[in-house]
């Protein structure tokens, strides 16, 4: 029966690299495919016009029963492209995420809409920009599937317990291993996965028995709602300066994460310094990565909270009272909401409404598994709330109903001082997650620290130093006038490393008022970084004499620098001086070939590291070229200037060269056609290349192939 519900995706399934889960069997209440298409098409339509679909992902409940489909778009209006183009997409763009993207105007190529596969369920779980962990953690998660089952492990099933979703894989004897989202456990088999999930359902209805009939009623509703269109005419309401909301990775739990986030936007915003005084790294056992931005303040959060860090589990009782025992701790008075929303309130919808308009920030969970998330806007009059996650989806929309419970956490801070301080440099690398992007300073040199009070400075500053990634401090400097700025001499006995942060702690006399700290890490050298490489650009041709390497002198850093040229793996020249210019002679060249460069920096220190190797190939040099004297000039002539639209290129050549090869190159030395020169002389090329298909427009090369093996250029133009 559900073979025809799920038929009109099947066909995707053959395409991806990653095999599509199992479709379920028929579920409760099920709404026909078709409907659930059509519904995420025009949602789509709406949010992200000229939107074109891609891969459809069935979810199953913990029964094997369709629950959920999630649609993947292509947002820019190209094709849906394979598996492990999008999933390199999703990694790439996620990593150009910054400490200052404002995810409420962030996009992506790609973007997903969860619709559920129940009448009886909220219709359109969740909307947003990115994809879901099909794409961007299915590698990972195959990978330690394989490690555990053996290399015929494939993934089998997507659980879509709300809101989480969980990964199944089996392997050919039909051994099965569950991961959730984050990694932070593991089911050995499905079996373990359903009692555990039936367990977790069972408890939760004891405390918080839902009533199944009016929840049923209320999402029928909004079925009828949502495909009546209505979701067309909406409002969308964020809190003040939500694009400076930040978005943290997620570490020791989603509640301390999602907790942070929304400590991290009081004090981003408002007169609350002393939330988040410094950033540091950590190494994430749940997840087995590391964590290299995490604030103080998301530590604080899991110890009040009470989380169990060995899987990132808090109980729902304890969110309200750590949010605010964190106030407390740093000498704030917060006032937090501690809401149940079911079909009885409309899951806290005023509550959620009323707290946005007043400004308030909020961590918004979604039971039975408890999943937590900081909310910062609503839509109306489709009932969305505005979510930061702590899934592979940096912001979402979400249905603010669901099955069961969800809770509301609102903060209402309280005890402010206008004192507050913000490290504008060093910042160290402020890409998500990432290491290795901050900025390069050297010992012996001095370093012009700076900072902004926003007009209520402090009494003094302290700086304070790390070179263990904020996981331990020595203080560097005391008194520093609260002005904005200091010049910190990089004393030599500190050690040189990668993982180096500052930290500034504002005081109005002996009080602490506000702190501060790098993002990410910054990097302290004593040899000089290699020289930024310009000229010639990397992979490129090189189409006429000379050829100079270039390095950015400004960006040297160093006493001395040092060219090496190669041809394969000969060294064919070095240059030792001071200049940022390396001319090489024309000597060295051969047609058609390529050369590879390096660069390295001296300083007082000593030799730096050679950078990366870069290549140029040459397209002159060791042929007879154009304007190089009467015989060459007369052997055969091209025009210079050719449309596409002509379809032909007419070549001419003395009767002499009959029987002789005519050779076109593209622009990289790439053979594109070759002919042979007919008794005529004349030649005609019809723009394409040996395979048949037609030539694009740009630069080309034609070669003869008599004893002065002349060459020619040639500009086809569209």
């Amino acid at each position: 029966m559900l073979k025809n519900l799920f038929g009109p995706f099947v066909l995707l399934a053959v395409a991806a690299a990653m095999p599509l889960p199992e479709a379920g069997t028929l579920p409760p209440n099920a709404a026909p495919f078709e409907t659930v298409r059509g519904l995420a098409l025009s949602v789509a339509a709406r949010e992200y016009p000229g939107a074109q679909l891609g891969t459809v992902v069935p979810y199953v409940d913990e029964n094997g029963a369709t629950d959920a489909y999630m649609f993947h778009f292509r947002t820019d209006g190209k094709a849906f492209p394979s598996y492990d183009q999008v999933a390199g997409d999703v990694l790439a763009e996620r990593g150009a995420l910054t400490m200052n993207t404002d995810l409420t105007r962030w996009t992506s190529r790609y973007s997903h809409v969860l619709v559920s596969a129940r009448r009886d369920r909220t219709p359109v779980v969740c909307f947003g920009y990115g994809t879901s962990s099909y794409y961007a953690l299915g590698r990972v998660a195959l990978a330690l599937a394989q490690q555990l089952l053996g290399f015929d492990a494939r993934l089998t099933r997507a659980y879509f317990v709300t809101p989480c979703t969980y990964l199944e894989f089996t392997n050919g004897s039909g051994q099965s291993v569950v991961f959730p989202e984050h990694f932070e456990r593991a089911w050995s088999s499905r079996q373990e996965f359903v009692n555990y999930v039936t367990r977790a359902r069972s408890e939760m209805a004891r405390a918080y028995p839902v009533d199944q009939a009016a929840t049923a009623v209320h999402h029928n509703h909004e079925w009828d709602k949502a495909l009546a269109g209505s979701g067309g005419n909406f409002s969308d309401v964020f809190v003040p300066n939500a694009d400076r909301a930040p978005f943290y990775d997620w570490s020791y739990g989603c509640t301390p994460t999602s907790g942070a986030m929304v400590m991290g936007y009081i004090d981003r915003t408002l007169e609350y310094g002393r939330l988040v005084d410094w950033f540091y790294q950590r190494r994430d056992n749940v997840e087995g990565e590391n964590d290299w931005q995490i604030p103080n303040v998301q530590r604080e959060c899991a110890l009040d909270m009470g989380t169990d860090t060995s899987y990132g589990g808090t109980s729902i009782y304890a969110i309200s009272a750590g949010l605010e025992q964190v106030g407390y701790d740093n000498d704030y008075t917060f006032t937090v909401t501690n809401e149940m929303g079911a079909s009885w309130n409309d899951w806290a919808w005023a509550t959620i409404t009323s707290e946005i308009d007043a400004g308030h920030a909020m961590v918004w969970s979604a039971c039975w598994e408890q999943h937590s998330l900081a909310c910062y806007g609503y839509r109306t009059d489709s009932e969305y709330v505005y979510v930061h996650n702590t899934w592979w989806q940096p912001a979402e929309w979400w249905s603010h109903s669901g099955p069961d419970w969800a809770h509301v956490a609102a903060v209402t801070p309280d005890g402010c001082d206008v004192h507050k301080i913000e490290l504008t440099y060093p910042l160290g690398d402020t890409f998500y997650n990432a290491n290795g992007r901050g900025e390069v300073l050297y010992v012996g040199d001095t370093v012009h620290v700076t900072w902004n009070n926003f007009g209520h400075p402090g009494t003094r500053v302290r700086v304070e130093l790390s070179t263990f990634g904020g996981r331990e401090w020595q203080e560097i400097a005391d008194s520093v006038p609260d002005n904005g700025s200091y010049a910190w001499y990089v004393d030599p006995s500190i050690e040189a490393c990668d993982s180096v942060r500052l930290r500034l702690e504002q005081y109005d006399n002996s009080t602490y008022t506000a702190g501060d700290g790098s993002f990410g890490n910054f990097r302290l050298r004593r040899e000089p970084m290699p020289p930024p490489q310009i000229a010639p650009p990397n992979g490129l041709p090189v189409m006429n004499p000379p050829v100079v390497l270039t390095v950015d002198s400004v960006q040297a850093r160093c006493d001395s620098i040092e060219f090496k040229a190669m041809s394969g793996t000969d060294t064919v020249w070095r240059q030792l001086g001071t200049s940022p210019r390396c001319p090489l002679p024309d000597t060295l060249f051969r047609y058609n070939h390529t050369y590879k460069w390096m660069v390295r920096g001296l300083n007082r220190f000593g030799w730096g590291s050679w950078g990366s190797v870069w290549s140029f190939r040459v397209m002159f040099g060791g042929v007879a070229e154009e304007n190089r004297g009467p015989q060459a000039a007369s052997r055969f002539s091209v025009p210079g200037l050719v449309s596409l639209a002509a379809g032909e290129v007419r070549l001419t050549l003395p009767r002499t060269s009959a029987g002789e090869r005519l050779t076109v190159f593209d622009a990289l030395g790439n053979v594109v056609r070759g002919f042979q020169v007919p008794e005529t002389g004349e030649l005609t090329w019809d723009m394409r290349d040996a395979t048949g298909r037609k030539v694009s427009a740009g630069l080309y090369f034609v070669r003869d192939g008599g004893a002065a093996r002349q060459v020619r250029k040639l500009v086809l133009v569209d």
